[in-house]
């Protein structure tokens, strides 16, 4: 076979070449902050919103948690099994106040299934407070949150 007119291909012989698009490599740069701007406003949000109250949101452990944290922590552990050991919540306060927390205040709820209490829970770093609902409803469901003594 002798070469072609065109160069070194013999006649007769096709040439296949591969063509790859570039596309445009800012559009694709500026694509990736749809979605990681929002992950590094939750990421920088959601510390600080669980700092507030890490007893609350049940991470006690640090960066979140210090010492009185944990402190307190074991002290709610304590209201909780004195509740979940208690037939009717009515008799929590009693429990409660039996384990060394003083209970500052007390509500029944509307339902007879549901108590309210304010605690003052003593700390290393001084004296903190907590009000504390127990459902009775399925089982015994407690929620916490700090408030100010």
């Amino acid at each position: 076979m002798r070469p072609g007119p065109g160069g070194g291909h013999p006649r007769g012989v096709q040439r296949w070449a591969l063509v790859v698009r570039r596309t445009d490599l800012a559009a694709g740069r500026r694509r990736w902050w749809w979605f990681a701007a929002p992950a590094v406003v939750v990421a920088a949000v959601v510390p600080l919103v669980v700092a507030t109250d890490p007893v609350g949101y049940g991470v006690v452990f640090w960066p979140f948690a210090g010492a009185d944290e944990q402190v307190e922590h074991r002290v709610m552990d304590a209201v909780t099994a004195a509740a979940r050991a208690q037939g009717d919540v009515s008799r929590v306060p009693a429990a409660v106040a039996a384990d060394g927390v003083e209970v500052l205040d007390t509500r029944l709820g509307e339902t007879a299934d549901s108590v309210w209490m304010r605690l003052r829970l003593r700390v290393p770093g001084g004296v903190r407070c907590r009000e504390v609902i127990v459902l009775g409803e399925r089982g015994v469901e407690i929620g916490s949150r700090r408030v100010d003594c």
